[in-house]
């Protein structure tokens, strides 16, 4: 590899040869027992080894709590954390037993009741004497009988301290206003309870066409989540939970330990017997709440969670909105903003996530659809952002999703850019979602990883690597740390191979960072409508169908908040946010803004020729400056973004840098972005089955360079009136270019596929084969899997071996049609190459007539061996090695 250059030359070069931690690989490394130094010395050397940069220690449940943060866990804290600094690793404070950050493994709570979490319910009846029965958290029961365990003590749900918060009479149907609003709280009375319910009894008498609804708060008495509303609670979190691990540290604080790291705080889900209305969970509450409302919303708490349940008239969406934005900057300060001084306290940064509603989808609320997210730090993402020093963002599985693409949003609304993205697998081939996919294979975890980068990743995060591999004859989930959100990738077959994957998509990430993402359009993220319509509003969907259909037409886009808009420039017709500058801003079924500002922004915006368009559901209610409203004048759809609505607003945007064509049905990924020089930076990746051809113009022409992410080489830069692309499946290409000053009429076509003699020699008789390198070798067969030929639960590396004899000296090309899943081809002793995703091709190099000893080692994944006689396994065997004769090709000459 060349000398590294300084990461602050023109082109960056050095930095994407060498990329810093900051752009490689990280994961979790989940702890099920205290390792050894001797463990702690030998992975974290393989992690390095293998291209992971960052490591965050993560205590799971298969670890027993009494030895969380026991003097025997510090100690080998502080030695793992030794031993990755003389490797060279940087390391992160994961900061809790198993996930949900706040409870220090139950340590938070224990002699402390105050502070477990307090719950608000209610129940509407037309009737003086009610009650609150049947609560449960189906989000956690859903998990099974460990995660419950863990939660709660002696795995029940139990509450005490029940306590009549608010109680209205009310008409039955049509509230007109608040004045039709009875405030009757001093009138009611607790008469009843125990451990799982309560019963009040109201003194007077109700109308028949009154309601009675009562607010009645309770604090968990086994719960072992906090009360995120109350500074308290995380202070006292961070004296049992973060301080002894600083501690234990000591002079390895900041470095390699630099940041801490949160996980998505949250109390429980709950639902009840009674509940009705609007919000579909119960919130958390505290005696701070009340101000802080009667601030808000210039209203009495009392009336104002009534117009959280029902329509009472047209202060409704109003009130709401005003409500949650206060409860959300309560739990945020109480919580993030604790957390942030703490951490700025230790010299180290603040970073983590929260719990994202739309994981896996695109759709604002279509990954965690049975929660109401309001109720949780889990809306007002641009504020959560604010008090964090770095983004991270959740996602799972391996498709294209929201989650990255806000997470750059966020960050650079609040002066950064780009994120960290946790990556992590649930099961599709059971309900059993934490039995997780040990059917992951390098190809997918490559690409999903490249996708990322695409849409806003800095740094892929992997959830995780194991300290071991659980044990056979054991289905249970959590308990058995094989089915723990599967898979451990150091426990994969083709875990070998990883450092191909650290160096090449560290590169990209690295080839992206000195760039501006073009981003012509801006999406509104519509806070104030998600606060006030609820998760099953249609901004939630409308948000996904427009960041798809952009998408799919090669367009890229940022989300902006209204405290952006405020903040924004406008010249030459564009809009400037974030150093980002925008032709067009969309509006998904926006129907209630923050502030009169954000109209005011807009109309100024199409009165120069921007462009405003808005779907769905229209602006009904402003919360600050303007009353009534008065719209936003913007082209408006009623009905679902489809793709005449998105060619139309792409018609008009400005064009600006170089032009990419697509010539395929599939269009790649694509990421584009500019320098400050004139230079711009293009990353195009084909995760399609079938190659695409794609082609660049710019001007009268532009100076191309070509940068390779698998080697790091750099190629002089060229000129070409236009260059055609052609990507063969799962191919990535990183090219930097600037338009020229002269004009030139080289046309370019850019492949790595060799042209190959038309007549391929197909190895299909003749194979041996060896289930390990001790194992003794058998006849096989090359067109189908070893799952099928007597290695149905063999998952390692499999040996194939082949005499292959030479005929003519020429330049070989071996190319493999079907591998499942990696390989490293060897020829005559000696390793050729090895690959891990397609095209699985390579350079034999000159032979000469003679006999040749071919072998190929062939990485399965661990799904056959790990799901073996459990219910996850699926209705069939993973595929295994080839599947399709391998062909031998001579190079035309």
């Amino acid at each position: 590899m060349d000398q590294i250059r300084p990461v602050d030359d023109i082109d960056h070069r050095g930095l994407f040869e060498n990329p810093t931690a900051g752009f490689r690989p990280s994961a979790y490394w989940f702890w099920h027992s205290i390792p050894t130094e001797d463990v702690c010395q030998t992975q974290l050397a393989d992690f390095k080894g293998k291209g992971i940069s960052t490591i965050l220690i993560q205590a799971r449940l298969a670890m027993s709590r009494d030895l969380y943060l026991s003097s025997a866990y510090l100690e080998a804290y502080r030695v793992a954390a030794r031993i990755a600094g003389n490797l060279g690793l940087k390391l992160g404070i994961y900061d809790d037993y198993n996930w949900i950050s706040g409870h220090a493994g139950g340590r938070t709570v224990a002699g402390c009741d105050a502070v477990r979490e307090r719950h608000l319910f209610w129940s509407s009846s037309q009737n003086v004497r009610g009650g609150i029965s049947g609560i449960h958290p189906p989000f956690v029961q859903a998990m099974g009988a460990n995660i419950l365990e863990w939660q709660y003590e002696g795995s029940v749900v139990e509450w005490c301290e029940w306590t009549i918060e608010a109680a209205l009479l009310h008409p039955s149907t049509g509230i007109g206003g608040l004045d039709q609003i009875i405030d009757v709280t001093a009138r009611i009375t607790v008469c009843e309870s125990d451990a799982t319910s309560c019963a009040y009894a109201f003194d007077g008498e109700l109308d028949d066409d009154q309601t009675l609804t009562v607010f009645v708060s309770a604090r968990s008495k086994t719960s072992r989540l906090i009360n995120y509303l109350m500074p308290e609670a995380v202070e006292r979190f961070i004296e049992v939970g973060l301080d002894p691990l600083v501690q234990a540290l000591g002079d390895l604080v900041p470095d390699p330990v630099s940041f801490v790291f949160y996980d998505q705080p949250a109390a429980g889900f709950y639902t009840w017997d009674q509940i009705s209305g609007s919000l579909a969970n119960s919130l958390l509450f505290a005696p701070n709440l009340a101000k802080a409302i009667l601030s808000a919303t210039g209203q009495p708490l009392a009336k104002t969670l009534l117009a959280l349940l029902w329509d009472v008239g047209p202060e409704t969406l109003r009130l709401r909105a005003q409500f949650y934005a206060a409860y959300s900057a309560l739990m945020n300060e109480a919580f993030s903003g604790t957390l942030r001084r703490w951490a700025e306290g230790r010299g180290i940064a603040l970073t983590g996530h929260e719990i994202l509603p739309h994981i896996s989808a695109w759709s604002l609320n279509g990954g965690f659809t049975s929660i109401d997210p309001r109720v949780a730090l889990a809306v007002d993402f641009f504020g959560i952002d604010a008090f964090r020093h770095e983004t991270a963002v959740d996602s799972n599985n391996f498709v294209g999703q929201l989650a990255p693409k806000l997470g750059d949003s966020v960050a650079r609304s609040n002066g950064r850019s780009r994120c960290v993205v946790e990556t992590y697998a649930s099961a599709e081939r059971t309900p059993v979602r934490a039995a997780g996919q040990w059917e992951l294979t390098l190809e997918t975890m490559r690409a999903q990883a490249i996708r990322l980068y695409c849409l806003g990743a800095r740094q892929f995060l992997w959830h995780g690597v194991y300290q071991t591999d659980g044990r056979d004859e054991d289905p249970t989930p959590f308990a058995n740390p094989r089915f723990d959100f599967a898979p451990g990738i150091n426990f994969e077959p083709w875990w070998s191979y990883h450092d191909l994957f650290s160096e090449e998509t560290s590169r990209i990430s690295a080839f992206i960072e000195p760039a501006t993402p073009r981003t012509p359009v801006a999406i509104l993220y519509p806070l104030y409508t998600a606060f006030a319509e609820g998760p099953r509003h249609s901004h939630a969907t409308h948000i996904g169908a427009w960041c798809e259909g952009l998408l799919a037409n090669g367009c890229d886009f940022m989300f902006v908040s209204e405290r952006d808009l405020a903040k924004a420039k406008i010249k030459s017709g564009r809009l400037h946010i974030s150093e980002l500058a925008f032709d067009a801003v969309i509006l998904p079924s926006v129907t209630v803004l923050e502030a009169a500002e954000t109209l005011h922004v807009l109309d100024v915006f199409t009165a120069v020729g921007g462009i405003v368009w808005s779907s769905g559901d229209r602006v009904s209610t402003v919360c600050r400056g303007a009353d009534p409203v008065t719209g936003v004048s913007s082209t408006h759809i009623d009905h679902m973004p489809d793709s005449h609505d998105i060619e139309a607003v792409l018609s008009g945007l400005r064009s600006s840098g170089p032009k990419i064509v697509c010539h395929s049905p599939d269009r790649p990924w694509q990421w584009v972005g500019y320098e400050a020089n004139g230079w711009w930076r293009i990353v195009l990746f084909n995760d399609a089955a079938s190659s695409c051809v794609s082609e660049i113009s710019f001007g009268d022409g532009f100076d191309c360079e070509i940068w390779s992410a698998t080697t790091g080489n750099v190629q002089d830069a060229v000129a070409f009136s236009r260059l055609r692309i052609t990507l063969e499946p799962h191919e990535v290409r990183c090219i930097r270019l600037r338009e020229t000053v002269q004009k030139t009429a080289i046309e370019g076509h850019l492949t790595d596929k060799p042209v190959l003699d038309a007549h391929p020699i197909s190895l299909v008789e003749g194979w041996m084969f060896s289930p390990g390198i001790d194992a003794e070798f058998v006849p096989i067969f090359v067109d189908a899997g070893w799952e099928t030929q007597g290695f149905a639960d063999f998952s390692g590396t499999g040996i194939y071996r082949l005499a292959l004899e030479i005929g003519n000296q020429a330049e070989w090309i071996l190319e493999l049609p079907k591998v499942d899943t990696a390989v490293a081809v060897w020829l005559d002793g000696r390793q050729i190459d090895r690959r891990g995703w397609r095209p699985y091709r390579f350079a034999l190099g000159r032979l000469y007539p003679g006999i040749h000893l071919l072998e190929l080692h062939v990485a399965n994944t661990a799904a056959n061996r790990y799901y073996a006689n459990t219910p996850y396994l699926g209705d069939t065997l993973d595929k295994s090695g080839l599947s399709a004769a391998p062909k031998l090709i001579p190079l035309a000459h």
